[in-house]
């Protein structure tokens, strides 16, 4: 909503900014009559500052007429002051009955002037003399026609900035509902993940725990193992000196029946010689 209101502000602002290239609103006309003379005078009802503003003056003879002076004074309020800002004359001159003489009577505003504008028209003929005044043609930064192309501009901006809204709008709740069963998915994978987070972490506890308790026979074995490889060497060196041991063993019984063999024999032999005469 805060981006639609920028855009608002900035449309008016730019539409705003191109008030004085804007043509003003069509014209008012203004008739008054002074004996046997008719004016009408067609100015614009608004008008910009620095804008040039071109009346239609039209005045026509009832009867036979002599002018001898008519004065179309143009002021206008510039900053807090009046000034007068075109004097158009006509002097000395005579008309005849239905003749009518037209001019166009033309003042650039200053850049400054405001307010409405003020017409003094004074007619001094034969058939007497009259004056009068008013005040017309608004000067304004905007007139009312460029408020309402402004307003249309708007309008239909907003129609066009409504109907962006509405997409926007349906896209958010798109967005939201599609959020929202993300969010249920979202929880629900959280729950499960932190299912299996729990038990990762018993796993790892058990693992740790298998771990250490494998190094531990792991060290159990090492020990066994050099236990085994030095009885082996030993047992290798015992097995060895048993079959040192009974082959000595096998040598002596076997020195021992020879020489027991050999003894008797000799003794017999000894004792046989000892008898002899």
């Amino acid at each position: 909503m805060r981006s639609k209101t920028l855009i608002l502000v900035f449309d008016i602002i730019l539409l705003l900014s191109l008030g004085h290239i804007v043509k003003a609103s069509p014209s008012s006309m203004v008739t008054f009559t002074y004996g046997y003379v008719e004016c009408t005078l067609e100015c614009p009802e608004e008008a910009h500052a620095t804008d040039t503003v071109t009346c239609n003056l039209t005045i026509s003879a009832l009867a036979n007429v002599t002018i001898y002076n008519f004065t179309l004074a143009i002021s206008g309020l510039v900053g807090d002051k009046w000034q007068t800002l075109r004097i158009e004359s006509i002097t000395s001159y005579s008309m005849v009955a239905g003749e009518n003489l037209a001019r166009q009577v033309s003042v650039t505003l200053p850049q400054n002037t405001s307010e409405r504008l003020h017409y003094v028209i004074e007619v001094s003929a034969t058939s007497g003399f009259g004056k009068t005044d008013f005040y017309s043609t608004y000067v304004r930064p905007i007139s009312y026609d460029e408020l309402s192309g402004v307003y249309n501009a708007l309008q239909s901006n907003l129609t066009n900035l409504q109907a962006d809204y509405n997409q926007l709008q349906a896209t958010s709740n798109f967005l939201n509902s599609t959020y929202s069963s993300l969010a249920s998915q979202f929880a629900f994978l959280q729950t499960g993940f932190n299912s299996l987070n729990s038990s990762y972490e018993t796993l790892n506890t058990t693992y740790s725990s298998l771990a250490s308790n494998y190094n531990s026979m792991q060290d159990t074995y090492n020990y066994i193992r050099t236990k085994y490889d030095s009885s082996t060497g030993e047992l290798s060196i015992v097995r060895n000196l048993m079959y040192i041991l009974g082959i000595t063993t096998v040598i002596l019984a076997a020195t021992t029946i020879y020489f027991r063999k050999k003894a008797p024999y000799i003794v017999v032999q000894k004792e046989t010689a000892s008898n002899k005469p």
